[in-house]
């Protein structure tokens, strides 16, 4: 569920933090029909957009479900060899990941989905976006090349997609 996890410091320390909080958690609905996450469903913004846009242009994000995939497996193998060096040292949790889905993917996608955000519970939030994934290729690519996932690793341009989700005023 949205309101347990620790958004990002950047997110947590801007006046808007409650805002995105409520927004997250108002439009919080299962991936699919036997889901167990909790994920908003929001309209794109233009900030949102360019927001993505300079995250995948800085190499801070990636496309596609079979990369992020293997993105965040690679991630967490070395989050647990450091877990294995220093067992004594706190790791605390915090959503350090954004994944952005658009509103047309089949049920195995966004099962799939559905099981990246339970195995990394602690690190992932999602978001799908109320767009086909040929919009949400042209709002990122400018072109209808379809795009249906996007992973932000990068903490500060997570905290930015996430602060862009806002309505802008």
């Amino acid at each position: 569920m949205v309101l347990a996890l620790k958004l990002p410091k950047d997110v947590v320390a801007d006046p808007r933090h409650d805002a995105v909080v409520h927004l997250l958690t108002t439009h919080a609905g299962l991936l699919w029909e036997s889901g167990r996450n909790q994920v908003a469903t929001l309209p794109i913004t233009e900030a949102l957009s360019g927001t993505l846009r300079g995250a995948l242009a800085a190499g801070q994000a990636c496309q596609g479900l079979e990369l992020l995939t293997e993105k965040l497996a690679n991630e967490q193998k070395g989050l647990d060899a450091a877990s294995v060096k220093s067992p004594e040292s706190p790791h605390n949790a915090r959503v350090s990941r954004i994944l952005f889905l658009a509103n047309d993917g089949s049920t195995r996608f966004y099962r799939d989905c559905d099981a990246l955000l339970s195995r990394y519970a602690q690190r992932l939030l999602a978001c799908r976006l109320d767009v086909t994934g040929e919009e949400l290729g042209n709002a990122l690519r400018g072109s209808s090349r379809m795009v249906r996932s996007v992973l932000v690793f990068d903490k500060k341009f997570g905290a930015q997609a996430l602060l862009a989700l806002l309505p802008p005023g």
